[in-house]
């Protein structure tokens, strides 16, 4: 399988998460951007954050923010982990609505 097809998607969500953040008041210092996909066919995008530059990572992580990006990112789901690092994980696509439609 191939995180290739989720090119388009990948780019609006990079494209679009520096604006948001920034209209949520949030300074986004975003050290890189990783495109992946499972063995399930789950295509996610991991926005890897530089911690040292966050004032306060709970800002990041609120329910609030998550649900906004979601929003913004036309209701793809939204996840923050703070395990290795901080990072936002937006998933692209899922096998398993692929498999319902």
């Amino acid at each position: 399988m191939s995180a290739n097809r989720y090119l388009s998607a990948a780019r609006y969500v990079a494209q679009t998460i520096p604006g948001v953040l920034d209209q949520l008041g949030l300074k986004p210092f975003i050290s890189r951007f990783v495109l992946t996909e499972t063995e399930r066919g789950d295509a996610w995008l991991f926005i890897v954050l530089e911690d040292d530059h966050l004032p306060s990572q709970e800002d990041y992580a609120s329910s609030e923010v998550l649900d906004y990006l979601s929003t913004a990112f036309h209701g793809l789901p939204v996840v923050f982990s703070n395990t290795y690092g901080l990072r936002y994980s937006v998933l692209l696509s899922s096998s398993l609505s692929q498999g319902s439609s």
